[in-house]
């Protein structure tokens, strides 16, 4: 096995344990906001959209500086320190007492974290140009396999244990994640003359003026699909405790419908990693959009929890293509001396996806009910569609792959 090879698997089960952590919460979040005081149905739901997109909010803001970083100081040094504030900012809300002391910590997991930027980055500087899109897809199914497994574990933990034990616990991943980045993760790593980074540093305004108009396009469809997917997604805890009705187990069942959509998400990612350069991917963006804008219509409309299952994992099979195939156009329209920069500034739409949309989605359902915020997705996904659709164009590389030249 190649050294880019033993890299990028060992980042990916980094990823899986990172994001595991990051979705341990998940399933419990609105309900550990209640026990520390929040009891008003409409605070509650506020307060949950704010705890989940403030993360990312930071996480936004903060990427190009870490991103800075690591092209001074090496991109595993970056993993390494990531991994590590995960693992403190996850443990730290088992001691807090109100709402405002959760979203500290929440704050500062975002300010000191950037994980997926910081291995995203490393992948790429690692990975040869003719295998990045198998790379982005295996980090991928990382993160993924995190969104599945995270929300299950701390679902079944949330059930037995009480919620600040869970925390303790879903922090002894990000430890272990930390510990394999700094032991195995290689990175021959040579930092830049300081007159040539100075020189970077000043044609660095250059630089983002001369990318191709498509990434700035692709740029919009990253946000905008992050936006309409996380709005729902914090929501979901008590959308399944309304279709319920008074489970004492809906912790777990909270934690099956984020892990059945996730399982999907894997699926699609699988395929689409190996058939995408065949069927194009434009056209399997294009699809992955129109197939989650469709699914999220009927969640809606359902009256019990099973249904919502079922739904959610038809939707995941879009949903798990949505960033893989925008990344990798993103990658095949940049030249490899510069992907690290514009991935550094794709997570920034990225985060700020993950916070506005969050944040949207909690006071959307304040006003007009969780079920309208399906509506509002779908809607959103359809028109990033039409976005894709006229502004987006099949990169020369894959429409040769795709008619067999």
């Amino acid at each position: 096995m190649s050294e880019w090879q033993r890299n990028l698997y060992l980042l990916v089960i980094i990823q899986l344990l990172a994001t595991s952590t990051f979705q341990i919460v998940t399933p419990f979040l609105p309900f550990f906001v209640a026990e520390l005081g929040v009891t008003d149905p409409r605070s509650l739901k506020a307060w949950s959209g704010i705890l989940v997109g403030v993360n990312a909010l930071f996480s936004g803001l903060m990427s190009p500086f870490w991103g800075a970083l690591a092209d001074r100081y090496g991109r595993k040094a970056m993993l390494v320190r990531s991994a590590a504030s995960v693992a403190i900012f996850t443990v730290l809300p088992a001691f807090v007492t109100s709402a405002y002391q959760l979203l500290i910590c929440r704050i500062l997991m975002g300010v000191f974290s950037g994980f997926s930027s910081a291995a995203l980055t490393l992948a790429a500087s690692t990975t040869p140009e003719n295998r990045l899109g198998f790379a982005l897809g295996w980090l991928q199914t990382g993160q993924v396999l995190g969104l599945v497994l995270g929300p299950l574990i701390g679902g079944v933990l949330a059930d037995i244990f009480p919620f600040r034990v869970v925390f303790m616990l879903a922090g002894l991943l990000a430890i272990t994640g930390t510990i394999l980045a700094a032991t195995l993760v290689h990175e021959d790593f040579h930092p830049p003359v300081r007159t040539a980074a100075k020189t970077t540093e000043k044609s660095s305004l250059i630089g983002l003026l001369s990318w191709p108009l498509t990434i700035y396009s692709l740029f919009v469809v990253i946000f905008l699909s992050q936006f309409a997917t996380r709005g729902v997604e914090p929501l979901m805890p008590l959308y399944v405790r309304e279709l319920s009705a008074g489970s004492s187990n809906f912790n777990t069942l909270v934690g099956l419908v984020v892990a059945v959509t996730g399982l999907a998400q894997v699926i699609a990612v699988t395929i689409l990693g190996r058939q995408a350069p065949y069927w194009g991917y434009k056209r399997c963006l294009l699809a992955c959009l129109a197939g989650s804008a469709l699914f999220y219509f009927p969640q809606a409309l359902v009256g019990q929890v099973f249904p919502l299952i079922s739904l959610r994992f038809f939707q995941g099979l879009f949903l798990g293509g949505l960033l893989p195939m925008a990344n990798s156009l993103i990658g095949l329209f940049t030249p490899p001396e510069k992907r690290g920069r514009v991935y550094g500034l794709t997570q920034s739409a990225f985060f700020l996806g993950n916070f506005s949309g969050p944040l949207a989605g909690g006071f959307w359902a304040a006003l007009f009910g969780l079920r309208s915020v399906f509506y509002a997705a779908s809607i959103l996904l359809f028109l990033n569609f039409i976005w894709v659709w006229r502004e987006v164009r099949e990169p020369q590389t894959a429409l040769k792959i795709s008619s067999g030249k």
